[in-house]
């Protein structure tokens, strides 16, 4: 290095650098945990927005339906209405709506029927592992309700659990077939 070099190496201001160059591994951590603290205060601002704003949007929908209320123009339809039909302001008009809610007690035996086929098959038993009986006992016990026309909620309520149990184990064929004939009965 010559002599103008070192010169001008001296005149550097060292006091105005601001990099801790002492241990860089544990500057890079800081600003890590910095920009993961300051995302996270973006992050929860941003979810604070939108709770209060879904707030706002369900105390807009309470007064309206508070105001539509206390004139007389009320219609509440809960989220498992079936056959709903709503007339107003046609005079001398009439409406006729046939709705079978009943359960199809052929149709769900037949469905219950195709299930048991796929009891035969090892991947059965591999699909369900320690449900795999439970599901089997389920099945037959659902279909000797229908068999005897017993409680049509009960029924209902057996298909339901059926179905919850298979989408917890719809990693295979064997529950992706039975899913898809569940599909084929009404609610």
């Amino acid at each position: 290095m010559e002599d103008s070099d070192f010169n001008k190496l001296q005149r550097v201001d060292l006091s105005k650098i601001t990099a801790d160059l002492r241990n860089p591994a544990q500057n890079m951590i800081d600003k890590m945990n910095r920009d993961s603290k300051e995302s996270m205060r973006a992050l929860n601002a941003t979810h604070r927005e939108r709770d209060a704003e879904e707030l706002r949007r369900h105390n807009e929908l309470v007064d309206a339906l508070k105001e539509a209320g206390e004139k007389g123009a009320t219609i509440i339809v809960g989220d498992n209405a079936n056959g709903i039909q709503i007339q107003q302001n046609s005079t001398g008009a009439s409406q006729t709506m046939e709705n079978t809610q009943g359960l199809d007690y052929e149709k769900t035996m037949s469905v219950l029927k195709e299930i048991s086929s796929y009891f035969e098959y090892p991947q059965f038993q591999q699909t369900y592992g320690v449900n795999a009986e439970n599901v089997k006992q389920m099945v037959a016990e659902t279909m000797t309700a229908i068999e005897n026309k017993e409680d049509e909620g009960l029924i209902k309520k057996s298909l339901h659990l059926l179905k919850d149990i298979t989408v917890g184990a719809a990693s295979s064929l064997i529950a992706s077939g039975i899913l898809a004939i569940l599909g084929t009965l009404p609610g």
